[in-house]
C-alpha cells in the first residue's frame, strides 16, 4: 500500500507525434505501461505533447514500468 499519490506530466514529443489519447493507447499496447491523456483536464489543449504518469504504485511496479519504458 502506497501512502498518498501524485502524478508527473511527461512530454512525449520526442517519442511519437500523435495526440495524447492515441499516445496513451499505444503506450499500453506496445509498452505495457498506462498513462493518462492530459487533454480531458484542459479547457484549451496544451501546445505540447503531454501525458500523466501516476507514481502511487509499489516500488516493484515502478521498477517494472521503468524497465518497459526504457525498451521503447
Amino acid at each position: 500500500d502506497v501512502p498518498g499519490g501524485y502524478f508527473q506530466l511527461v512530454d512525449y514529443s520526442a517519442i511519437r507525434d500523435e495526440d495524447d489519447l492515441a499516445f496513451c493507447q499505444w503506450l499500453v499496447r506496445e509498452g505495457g505501461v498506462a498513462a493518462i491523456p492530459l487533454t480531458p483536464f484542459c479547457a484549451t489543449p496544451p501546445g505540447t505533447r503531454l501525458a500523466r504518469l501516476c507514481f502511487a504504485k509499489s516500488d516493484a511496479t515502478m521498477e517494472a514500468a521503468a524497465e518497459r519504458l526504457v525498451r521503447l
